[in-house]
C-alpha cells in the first residue's frame, strides 16, 4: 500500500512530489518518528524505500502526508507513541 501511494504520487505529473512527507517508526529519535521528505527518496523498491542515507522498510512507515495533509495512516500494528499527529 505505501509503496502504490508513492508511486502514483511520484508520477502524476499533477503532484509535486517533494511535498510528500513520510513519517516512519525511528527508535532512536527521542519522539519515536523520524520524518523523511520527497526529495529525499532516491527510489522505491519492492520491500524498501531508497533515501541519500540508507534504506527503510516499507512496515517502519507510519504516516504519509502531502502538501501537509494525511493521505496515508497506519492504523494496526504499530505501539500508540507513534500515533501522535504531527
Amino acid at each position: 500500500m505505501v509503496r502504490k501511494i508513492l508511486n502514483e504520487y511520484k508520477w502524476r505529473q499533477d503532484r509535486d512530489f517533494n511535498l510528500i512527507e513520510v513519517h516512519y517508526i525511528d527508535r532512536l529519535s527521542p519522539r519515536g518518528y523520524a520524518i523523511l521528505k520527497g526529495e529525499d527518496i532516491e527510489d522505491m523498491g519492492d520491500r524498501f524505500i531508497f533515501t541519500k542515507n540508507g534504506m527503510i522498510p516499507y512496515h517502519r512507515v507510519i504516516r504519509i502526508l502531502y502538501d501537509g495533509k494525511i493521505i496515508y495512516e497506519k492504523t494496526r500494528g504499530y505501539h500508540n507513541k507513534y500515533s501522535k499527529k504531527p
